[in-house]
């Protein structure tokens, strides 16, 4: 696991405590079965909410359908001993935050707020994260070559595949805080802004404020980071800061301290790599599921 899925898997499952729900309190009927599996009008209900966060179709046909592709991979699946745990489905849930450049924490509050109950997602984590590791470890020998990286390195533009160095700095506002200490808090922040001129004497000036957070540096490739937060640390030049942005600790900006370097074992190469192979297995994957899907007694009612 890469650093970065780690850092987002860790914040995935901090979300999970807080996305307990009641399950379902109304009557359910059946809608289907799978090999003897039932499907009720929830289950449809509770994929169809979760469909639209992750923003693919989510008509109830499609929904039925994704619902019987989970059971029928996990249960190929725990014939082989994988049965992923709920940090597993964290790790999933972290790695979909990624594919759709938002951070776990917006996707868990989308699911939140969207009422997709806790168990449902999990399951469907634990499918498909299972089912990438089942289909990995029957296919060992595909691989990504290290010209088929540099290729795709260069076809996304070296700038937005080169790595940065990045170095959050928060200006810490009590969440007591009326709104004149906030407004007061957000000017010091943009003054601080305007005299960080390079990351080494900046970082001794912060170090020196009051109430002021200077967070561990993180490298990142602006292709992995979402789409807005990529442009902004595009266009800041190395050694300033990104404009404030209001978060929940305070006003926060991020210092750009180096950037360069997209060679084959930069992290952002390391992604490329882990999307070229996911490629390449994703049609093995389906010649593996076909005959199961075939195979299949599957009841609508």
């Amino acid at each position: 696991m890469t650093t970065t899925t780690r850092h987002l898997s860790a914040l995935a499952l901090a979300l999970a405590s807080g996305l307990m729900f009641a399950t379902a309190a109304s009557a359910q009927s059946l809608v289907a079965t799978v090999n003897d599996s039932p499907i009720t009008n929830y289950d449809l209900e509770q994929r169809v909410r979760l469909l639209r966060v992750l923003r693919e179709p989510a008509s109830p046909a499609t929904a039925l359908e994704s619902i019987i592709e989970d059971r029928l991979k996990a249960t190929e699946t725990r014939k082989y001993g994988i049965n992923p745990s709920v940090q597993d489905a964290g790790q999933e849930l972290a790695r979909l935050a990624a594919s759709k450049k938002i951070s776990p924490q917006s996707l868990g509050s989308a699911l939140q707020s969207s009422r997709v109950d806790t168990q449902h997602w999990q399951d469907h984590g634990r499918a498909q994260i299972g089912w990438r590791g089942y289909v990995s470890a029957l296919n060992k020998g595909v691989s990504v070559s290290e010209t088929e990286v540099r290729a795709e390195l260069a076809r996304r533009g070296s700038k937005r595949s080169q790595d940065y160095n990045l170095r959050p700095i928060v200006f810490i506002v009590p969440r007591s805080a009326g709104s004149g200490e906030a407004e007061g808090r957000s000017r010091e922040a943009a003054n601080f802004r305007t005299r960080f001129t390079d990351c080494e004497s900046g970082m001794q000036f912060a170090r020196a404020l009051r109430d002021v957070a200077i967070r561990p540096q993180i490298t990142r490739s602006l292709s992995s980071l979402p789409d807005g937060l990529a442009d902004v640390i595009g266009k800041t030049p190395v050694g300033r800061l990104t404009p404030p942005q209001r978060t929940g600790d305070g006003y926060e900006m991020i210092a750009v301290c180096s950037a360069g370097g997209a060679g084959t074992d930069s992290s952002a190469a390391q992604e490329v790599r882990q999307e070229l192979l996911a490629k390449k297995l994703e049609g093995v994957a389906e010649k593996l599921y076909a005959p199961l899907r075939k195979r299949a007694i599957i009841v609508k009612r």
